[in-house]
């Protein structure tokens, strides 16, 4: 398809057959309200485009979805959008733009189930026609989104919605000035993963107007993921039929909005971008641009226009492993030193704003700024909000100016088995067969990978039993089931069989055999075990013989019990020592004389029904001497357990909205 752009050789036999369009996406209205800094600053881009399709006297705005930050905005939120609304897109500047189609199949809500300039109860100047993205979408009570309130009211025509799933049928608005003919398809935001589904099921269909080639040009605008954000996590743009002229994408804030050209579906794409920064990303800092549209017959030219109200964004990384010998990270106080760097970092950022001020009246002047410090080691962080305060009139953000970002170390990454390329070529082959299931495509790699890269521990069933709950079922808290049972159940085993250092490989292999499919289900539908604490190190040392380890409420210690590798049976007696709520062991044996006990058949009912889904009691003898290799399995039930409580959480950023 050729879809040359409007150039200055291009013959126009007339302007008036020149549709002008003003577009825009993700002006996110109401982000930040609540900040007595940041609070107006997407009203005021919102009024600086509608000021600008009224000045570059456009025939109509097309909005890319997420005009609202929040599916239910405020009151104050909803009054400003109606208001600015009302002010620019009102008047009587009669409209040259036919409405061809049928009303009632485009627009949700409408009153009279046709364009709203049609109806003689109001006096549209501009028309405005809008999608809904995934921050104003129609999940609220009853179904209905912000838009359709807007266009219950007449202030904007709502196209683009469905609310069958199973199915997509668009229809194109259709709409002419002069002998220039353009069908307008539009695609509220869908989940990622349901739209790639459609879409692969060939279950999405588009009505095209009939006509010669080259009669209509064939526009469309949706609101998905552009960037490749995991399998059907995002929506390819080859998945786009290849009659299309021009592709405006939503959803994604980086502003690329001028058309870039899909040589294997011959079609344009532009991405506009948000209206005002919401995430504080790296993308976020690129210059804020909205674009006039003029379609003539089935060319186009896009005509970018920086916005001149934005608050200045100045984002920068950097990197302490990179700067560790300028700034002698080796000696002295690292934390420091680190913080004195970025200050200095801060102040050049504040300096390099100034330059990203236009002199507009309506432009804020406090700059935000960004400083994300890439970091490999705790102390080489500080506290950024302390930091942040410093800057406090100078800085729009100072609560969330830095941002730190733990760096993965490269070697975890080398010692990954999974074989990335053996996984994409089971998940090809599943394409062209009737599985569609996650499980099958992740039991088929792992019984088809090398041995090399198998699993050592967890099987294969399990693995696919634990995809199964977490797809299907929405089961959150499957995996750490899972793998809290499953590191519980080994330990035990290696404690039990005692092996030696050269045959570890061989009794896991066993271990792992020896998983049933019933034991997989129970580890999936286990709770965690109650915290359990111990007696006081000092009370073990002066026991002559033995230690006794408790059960205690969830609001003691945290410290997972060994298992006794001589005995694994509980007396009666054990149970009897657990009184006290976790206070230290009771009588002659807490004071240092000799506790004896005599374990009989009711006792050890007791304690095997006490342990069932429990943490089981345990018998440490300080007297009883064990070989190295004991103490190192007893050691890795000790990591094992205060892992599965005890674990560091490091922020991750998420450049996406």
């Amino acid at each position: 398809m050729d879809s040359e752009n409007i150039n200055n050789e291009t013959e126009i036999d007339n302007q008036a057959d020149v549709m002008r369009i003003m577009i825009s996406t993700d002006n996110h209205l109401g982000y930040g309200e609540k900040d007595a800094i940041r609070g107006e600053d997407s009203f005021i881009a919102f009024e600086e485009m509608l000021e600008l399709a009224v000045r570059e006297d456009v025939d109509f705005i097309l909005l890319g979805g997420d005009l609202f930050h929040d599916a239910v905005p405020t009151q104050n939120a909803l009054h400003k959008c109606m208001k600015l609304l009302r002010m620019y897109t009102f008047g009587d500047r009669p409209i040259s733009v036919e409405f061809l189609s049928d009303g009632s199949q485009n627009f949700h809500n409408s009153v009279n189930e046709s364009v709203n300039y049609e109806d003689p109860n109001l006096n549209i100047s501009i028309p405005v026609y809008s999608i809904h993205g995934n921050h104003d979408d129609p999940s609220v009570f009853g179904g209905l989104s912000t838009l359709d309130l807007l266009s219950t009211t007449g202030l904007v025509n709502y196209f683009g919605r469905w609310t069958d799933l199973n199915k997509i049928d668009i229809s194109p608005i259709i709409l002419k000035k002069g002998a220039t003919k353009l069908a307008l398809y539009g695609l509220s935001h869908i989940h990622d993963n349901r739209l790639a589904r459609l879409f692969e099921s060939r279950k999405v269909h588009m009505q095209v107007p009939e006509g010669e080639e080259g009669e209509w040009f064939h526009l469309m605008v949706l609101h998905q993921n552009r960037a490749d954000r995991g399998p059907k996590n995002y929506l390819p743009e080859e998945s786009l039929p290849d009659f299309l002229h021009l592709v405006i994408w939503g959803h994604e804030h980086d502003c690329r909005i001028e058309p870039e050209l899909n040589a294997k579906r011959d079609f344009y794409v532009s991405q506009p971008g948000s209206t005002v920064p919401t995430s504080l990303s790296e993308g976020e800092a690129i210059r804020k641009h909205v674009a006039v549209l003029e379609i003539y017959k089935d060319k186009f030219k896009m005509k970018p226009i920086p916005l001149q109200t934005v608050r200045p964004f100045v984002f920068e990384s950097v990197n302490v492993a990179d700067l560790a010998q300028e700034l002698r990270l080796d000696e002295g106080d690292v934390s420091n030193k680190v913080r004195a760097m970025a200050e200095e970092r801060v102040e050049a950022m504040l300096e390099k704003s100034k330059s990203l001020l236009t002199g507009h009246p309506r432009q804020p002047t406090v700059p935000n700024v960004r400083l994300r410090i890439c970091f490999n080691d705790e102390e080489q962080m500080f506290n950024g909000i302390r930091l942040g305060q410093t800057f406090n009139d100078r800085v729009a953000n100072p609560a969330d100016m830095i941002h730190f970002k733990k760096m993965i170390k490269k070697e975890k990454k080398e010692r990954s088995n999974l074989d990335r390329e053996e996984m994409k070529n089971q998940h090809k082959k599943l394409e062209g067969e009737s599985f569609t299931r996650v499980e099958d495509l992740v039991e088929r790699y792992f019984n088809e990978v090398d041995e090399s890269k198998s699993l050592k521990v967890i099987s294969t069933k399990a693995l696919t039993e634990l995809c199964n709950q977490l797809v299907d079922r929405k089961d959150n808290n499957a995996a750490d089931n899972l793998i809290r049972s499953y590191k519980a159940k080994a330990v035990d085993y290696l404690m039990e069989k005692m092996p030696l250092e050269d045959q570890l490989d061989t009794e896991l292999q066993d271990f792992k055999l020896s998983i049933t499919s019933d034991d997989v289900l129970h580890m999936l539908k286990t709770v965690a075990p109650n915290p359990i604490t111990k007696t006081s190190s000092s009370s073990v040392a002066r026991n002559a013989t033995t230690a006794n380890y408790q059960e205690v409420s969830d609001n003691d210690s945290d410290e997972a019990p060994l298992k006794n590798t001589r005995s694994t049976k509980n007396t009666k007696e054990d149970v009897s020592t657990a009184r006290g709520r976790g206070r230290a062991t009771r009588g002659r044996a807490a004071r240092g004389g000799a506790a004896t006990t005599t374990p009989s058949k009711n006792a050890t009912r007791t304690g095997a029904t006490a342990n069932s889904g429990r943490s089981k009691a345990v018998e440490v003898s300080p007297s009883t001497r064990s070989s190295p290799r004991q103490q190192s399995l007893i050691s890795m039930g000790i990591n094992s357990r205060k892992a599965a409580t005890k674990q560091k959480v490091y922020e991750i950023s998420d450049d996406s909205d």
